[in-house]
């Protein structure tokens, strides 16, 4: 008995020192993340591809502080997880501020606009109406539209939303746009070639001209392994949608599968052009991707924010969030509330 005690004893002591060397190890890679970011940015690969999980960084330091707490080198172990909780708390702090303000917009016409990427490779068609009519937007953008899809929502959506452009196509570039205000023009952009079609439509909201955009850029190739992620296409098509946007000088929204977290130099370049609705007026991470896998069949944890309504200046977000469902598509839809001011506030 004596022999099996002692035994149990040197087990869960070698355990112990296994957990604390994890816990080292993790350390000193977020702590060189966390150096290399700041140094490099994302002039390297795989620094790109690690901001796409700051917040999960953070989380596997947080369990290190937890763990090492209880040891006797506790100091220099919870020192090694210090930068990437500091580092999360100053990206992401303001958003789990219990009780947010929003900017007052003053008088204004009030507006509801989604972006909802529906996979329609693989989702199901009918479910995908669900959503749209749950979410019961004045506006929405749609992304990955296929032909069935848009037969569809013709079909049966006609009288919630009586304008629409459709652009479906196969697979994933197919593009389309919902409206229950008056679609004054639409253009196709970025054609087949480029990898998938982007739209630009004017609408007339009460008798205010609102030029939108529906955006799904490339998406980075390949995610593994991370040294060789590549987002040049993403961010090349990004870049010309900022070119796009500087001769639009209307009230403006983009709709959008970005496939870009809020941790890139993509995302911060169209951050200075735009307001980001969810960072103005959610409140948590929003993760958006992914919902479900496996076809549709297998709901799995979302891990990163890739989908937005943007505007400018001429709008203000009083509520963002992210959808309850799915509808079998592997983005949860996000829901903007904004409210449109006549006049811009420069």
């Amino acid at each position: 008995m004596e022999a099996q005690m002692f035994f149990f004893k040197r087990l869960l002591r070698v355990l112990w020192f296994a957990v604390l060397f994890c816990i080292l190890i993790y350390g000193l890679g977020v702590t060189g993340y966390v150096a290399l970011r700041l140094v490099m940015g994302e002039r390297w690969d795989t620094i790109a591809f690690a901001n796409n999980f700051v917040p999960w960084w953070a989380l596997g330091g947080l369990i290190g502080v937890l763990f090492a707490a209880f040891s006797r080198w506790r100091w220099p172990l919870l020192a090694l997880q210090a930068p990437i909780l500091i580092l999360f708390v100053v990206v992401y702090g303001e958003l789990f501020w219990p009780n947010r303000i929003v900017a007052e917009a003053g008088n204004g016409i009030s507006l509801t606009a989604a972006t909802y990427n529906t996979l329609s490779l693989q989702s199901d068609p009918q479910q995908v109406i669900t959503v749209i009519n749950e979410l019961n937007t004045d506006i929405i953008g749609l992304q990955e539209v296929g032909p069935d899809l848009a037969d569809l929502i013709a079909q049966q959506l006609a009288r919630q939303y009586p304008y629409q452009a459709l652009h479906p196509a196969e697979a994933e570039h197919g593009v389309a746009f919902l409206s229950r205000y008056p679609i004054l023009e639409e253009q196709v952009f970025f054609p087949f070639q480029k990898y998938v079609r982007h739209l630009r439509v004017l609408i007339d909201v009460n008798g205010t001209q609102v030029v939108v955009y529906v955006v799904h850029p490339h998406t980075p190739n390949p995610y593994f392994p991370p040294t060789a992620y590549n987002t040049h296409f993403r961010d090349e098509q990004l870049a010309a949608l900022r070119d796009r946007l500087k001769t639009d000088l209307a009230p403006i929204l983009v709709l959008c599968d970005c496939n870009t977290t809020d941790q890139s130099d993509a995302y911060h370049a169209l951050d200075n052009m735009l307001v980001d609705s969810f960072r103005e007026a959610g409140w948590g991470l929003g993760f958006t991707f992914p919902a479900r896998i496996l076809e549709g069949k297998l709901d799995v944890p979302r891990m990163i924010r890739i989908d937005y309504v943007w505007h400018n200046q001429y709008f203000v977000a009083t509520n963002a969030q992210v959808g309850d469902d799915s509808g079998t598509s592997d983005h949860r839809p996000v829901i903007a509330s904004l409210l449109l001011n006549h006049q811009s506030e420069d």
